[in-house]
């Protein structure tokens, strides 16, 4: 960072931000309570969306747990990590309060699901930024939906809440290369939004081609996003989940 009239504490900050990757190795073995508790702080600190508060986290630490659930979305370093946590879109605690004063749930849940995701998401951020920071590695765990019908089963979650990603946090037992990201100006816009050129176009596959082992960044879109690609397959399973969790969508 070379940026002029910066302070060290945003060095700092900035450090961790430009030194993240994903980790995917772990050294099996716990972290200390107390770093667990400041990493759970920070998310806790996270912004809330009208001070609703629509997410909620459980902690994995039951090892026949993890180990089924590693399985089931075949990713081992949700069991070899220090830690697992289960992110939750999670009004149930809402409907609660609610009725607690004497109150209904509203038909609310259309409009909440993008704001308990975006809530869930920040509060994730926190964490992990608190653990890159304390020399630990993270890992967010999309595929967490590959398995979400057993893993509300596992984890007991009551109506109108649903697993929407994990986090690891351990000690890494890897040292990756950092993933390469979209240029700055196809990110970010100014006053307008503003279309793409063929040339634009063509950066982006560039800037992106490493992420692929044959150099090709449409693989990566084609298997994901594309016509029959994964989150094609996945919206389906997705909204019948939420609906069974008594969702109303």
């Amino acid at each position: 960072m070379e940026a002029t009239g910066v302070s060290e504490a945003a060095r700092v900050v900035y450090e961790v931000f430009a030194r993240h990757r994903s980790i995917r190795k772990y050294v099996k073995k716990p972290l200390p309570e107390e770093h667990v508790s400041l990493i759970m702080e920070a998310a806790r600190r996270a912004p809330t969306d009208a001070t609703l508060h629509l997410w909620s986290a459980v902690r994995v630490v039951d090892d026949g747990v993890r180990r089924r659930i590693a399985d089931a979305i075949g990713q081992k370093h949700v069991y070899e990590a220090g830690e697992f946590f289960i992110f939750l879109a999670d009004f149930y605690r809402l409907k609660r309060l609610l009725e607690y004063r004497g109150e209904e749930l509203g038909r609310v849940d259309r409009a909440l699901l993008v704001f308990a995701a975006i809530d869930a998401g920040l509060a994730a951020e926190n964490m992990v930024v608190m653990a890159e920071a304390l020399g630990y590695g993270t890992c967010f765990i999309g595929g967490v939906q590959n398995a979400a019908e057993l893993i509300i089963e596992l984890l007991g979650l009551p109506e109108k809440t649903y697993p929407l990603f994990g986090l690891t946090i351990g000690y890494p037992a890897e040292d990756p290369p950092l993933r390469p990201r979209l240029p700055p100006d196809l990110l970010f816009h100014t006053d307008r939004y503003r279309g793409y050129t063929s040339e634009d176009l063509a950066r982006a596959y560039e800037a992106m081609a490493s992420y692929s082992r044959r150099r090709d960044w449409l693989r990566i879109l084609k298997r994901y996003v594309a016509k029959g690609g994964y989150f094609e397959a996945r919206s389906e399973e997705m909204w019948r989940l939420l609906r069974k969790q008594g969702f109303s969508l």
